[in-house]
């Protein structure tokens, strides 16, 4: 069942170059490398799988925003934190109250962590909010956790982290837990985010 709600939303055809989805649970869960890439340099910067898949199954599934770069727009978004899909993102967040973004990336498999935090060294989440987002990781069995090391948070943290009263975490998921052959990771993984929303929200709402 979950494999094929998981991989149906992968494989949905998104044709314009954002996707927008609103949610009733201020958390906002951001996808911006969903698609191949060209660099300046020539070279290709390739997609990262899931990432678009996770930040949909969340929105459909525990009513959180999301919002998902479907489309190689010349810019890579979290390079530059003034180009559209980050215009969007930043009047979403003003208009609607979110309290918390989760900016999704995917890293190698070879990577000696399963998930890693980038919070600008600490500033850009509170340490409550960050403490609870690794123990419903742990409690899945996804313990290796690192934080800003080596990524801190890109274009996208460093511009919400410029806004008030809105967290904003850059998650690095392993390509371990992103693998289409091995969904059951997947799934920890996902089962680990769902219980953190339930959690924030709860927490948020006393």
């Amino acid at each position: 069942m979950f494999e094929q709600q998981i991989n149906e939303l992968e494989n949905m055809e998104l044709f314009d170059d954002y996707t927008i989805l609103k949610g009733s649970i201020p958390v906002l869960f951001s996808a911006p490398h969903t698609m191949y890439q060209l660099r300046d340099d020539g070279t290709t910067k390739l997609k990262e799988p899931y990432t678009k898949a996770i930040a949909l199954y969340l929105n459909k599934y525990c009513n959180t925003y999301a919002i998902v770069k479907n489309n190689d727009t010349g810019i890579d978004s979290n390079r530059d934190n003034y180009d559209q899909y980050n215009v969007e993102m930043r009047r979403l967040i003003k208009e609607n109250n979110i309290k918390l973004v989760i900016d999704l990336h995917g890293a190698s498999k070879d990577r000696e962590f399963d998930v890693e935090f980038g919070t600008l060294n600490n500033l850009s989440a509170d340490f409550s909010t960050i403490k609870e987002l690794e123990e419903a990781f742990t409690e899945n069995g996804i313990s290796i956790i690192n934080h800003n090391n080596p990524f801190k948070g890109g274009a996208i943290t460093q511009g919400i982290y410029s806004l008030d009263d809105v967290d904003v975490i850059q998650i690095e998921i392993n390509g371990k837990y992103r693998d289409y052959n091995n969904i059951k990771e997947l799934e920890k993984l996902i089962q680990s985010l769902k219980n953190f929303v339930k959690q924030y929200n709860e927490y948020i709402n006393r």
